[in-house]
């Protein structure tokens, strides 16, 4: 086995290689690269089976190709980041990595990762001995072969996948013991199983296909899926692969169902990134604790009947990941190392686990966990809120349209919150105060400056020059001319 580790951090890198040397179970050899450029050329002489990258090191489109290239090689493609980033997700769904680390990484399940796969692997080749290949089936099964078609003796072309990988071994021994199926052929691959049956009627093979299901789980306590392909007699590299694409109906529906290929799900286009309007839904109902909110915003993305493209959705989701990572930073909850932790596992489980449902759950209750914590740490920020929206005034008076929403906006909040805690710890009304904000400056700069006064209203924040001059007279007493004219006087 060769791996390539490329990682700017020659020391990490050189610690991930002793590990993987003295921990795995197969020989191998690593190679430690810096840069993407090095990657390429030793791309050329060695053929690694598992690549190793750091993500930031990937930064352009022709990167992102080459690892989904090499990814359909055949090379495992493990990425690793030090922050959970959205850019970085989006680049590793991109990229078609098999798995996705966060540092500091977690060794032993680098290792079992990568055990689990070889042991995958070895399963496949040993069990091909039990079968002479008819025709070169895993040759015709891989390989796109022009000449001829398969199925024209109407046999039926059966794909069935397990709940959990680490369970093939286990269901291939008992598919070859069951009698639900008869004159059955089985050929394992490293995540599936392909059956080559007798035909036999729709109806017939639901009832087949169902009992196969309700036994296994009475067996296991697990599920499988099942794909059948019923589409016209083609050559069967092209029977396989819309048989296993019909099989990623999982990621909406779960397991312990039976795929047509003639009923495939046709997903609708969503944008991954969120809208300001969803954004503020975000920020508003995390704020407020409203779980009832965020479910029906998940909700939507998994209402029956209603399918988007998957990786749309893995994005989507890591925008709003986005939005508690904001909420658990406002709040310090990522100063406790469980709740870090977990954020990390929901960060993998977004870019990784293959069925929607479960991830929207997993979400849920890490928000309805944050929210907890949260309810307690709002109470002693009431003043700090206060005190940073008068921070914001003071950097942005001279914004004609800054206002409390606006304020309230930027800092997560509602509008109706910041009123009220603005009021209480100022004394004063938000609007009264960035009023008086705003004149203070004006009589700074009508001493300072010989500006027109509809020039010195513009540059503190009001549009009107007859409504500043009003507003000036009401707070000092004089109008902005015979301020400034008094105050210079008094200063010869």
């Amino acid at each position: 086995m060769k791996i390539f580790i490329i990682d700017r951090d020659y020391t990490e890198a050189k610690g991930f290689k002793w590990y993987l040397e003295s921990y795995l179970v197969n020989e191998m050899e690593v190679y430690i690269l810096n840069s993407i450029d090095q990657l390429y050329q030793q791309y050329q002489q060695v053929h690694p089976d598992i690549l190793i990258v750091e993500i930031e090191l990937v930064k352009h489109p022709n990167d992102i190709a080459f690892f989904k290239l090499a990814r359909k090689d055949g090379t495992q493609i493990y990425a690793i980041t030090s922050e959970p980033l959205f850019q970085h997700a989006l680049k590793a769904i991109q990229m078609q990595v098999t798995h996705f680390f966060v540092k500091p990484v977690d060794l032993n399940h680098l290792k079992y990762l990568i055990n689990s796969s070889t042991k995958e692997n070895k399963t496949v080749i040993n069990s091909i001995g039990d079968y002479e290949l008819p025709n070169d089936f895993y040759l015709q099964l891989f390989i796109n072969n022009e000449n001829g078609s398969f199925l024209e003796d109407n046999r039926l072309f059966i794909l069935i996948e397990p709940e959990y990988p680490k369970d093939l071994s286990t269901l291939y021994s008992w598919l070859k013991d069951t009698t639900i199926f008869e004159s059955i052929e089985i050929y394992p691959l490293s995540k599936r199983i392909i059956c080559i049956s007798e035909f036999v009627e729709k109806s017939v093979f639901e009832k087949k296909a169902r009992t196969l299901i309700r036994e296994w789980n009475i067996m296991s306590g697990s599920y499988i899926n099942i794909a059948i392909y019923d589409g016209e007699p083609v050559q069967l590299n092209k029977i396989y692969l819309e048989t296993k694409n019909a099989l990623k109906q999982r990621f909406y529906k779960g397991f312990e169902h039976i795929f047509y290929v003639s009923k495939q799900l046709i997903p609708l286009p969503l944008d991954p990134l969120l809208t300001p309007e969803e954004q503020q839904l975000w920020i508003q109902g995390l704020e407020n604790l409203d779980i009832q909110t965020i479910k029906e915003f998940l909700y939507r993305l998994s209402v029956d009947g209603t399918y988007y493209e998957q990786d749309s959705i893995r994005i989507h989701l890591t925008s709003v990941l986005a939005q508690i990572r904001r909420f658990m930073l406002k709040y310090n909850l990522h100063q406790k190392a469980v709740l870090e932790e977990n954020y990390r596992q929901l960060f993998n489980i977004i870019l990784e686990h293959p069925i929607l449902y479960t991830i929207i759950q997993e979400i849920i209750l890490f928000t309805q966990t944050l929210m907890k914590l949260a309810a307690d740490a709002k109470l002693e920020l009431k003043a700090n809120y206060a005190e940073l929206a008068a921070d914001l005034i003071e950097q942005q008076y001279k914004n004609t349209k800054l206002s409390l929403i606006e304020i309230a906006n930027q800092l997560g909040i509602t509008s109706n919150y910041l009123s009220s805690i603005f009021s209480k710890h100022h004394g004063v009304a938000f609007k009264r105060y960035l009023q008086q904000i705003r004149i203070q400056h004006a009589q700074k700069t009508l001493l300072d400056t010989n500006f027109p006064i509809s020039e010195v209203a513009q540059l503190n924040g009001f549009e009107d020059p007859n409504y500043f001059a009003k507003l000036f007279k009401a707070y000092t007493g004089q109008s902005p001319n015979r301020y400034r004219k008094m105050l210079r006087e008094n200063r010869e």
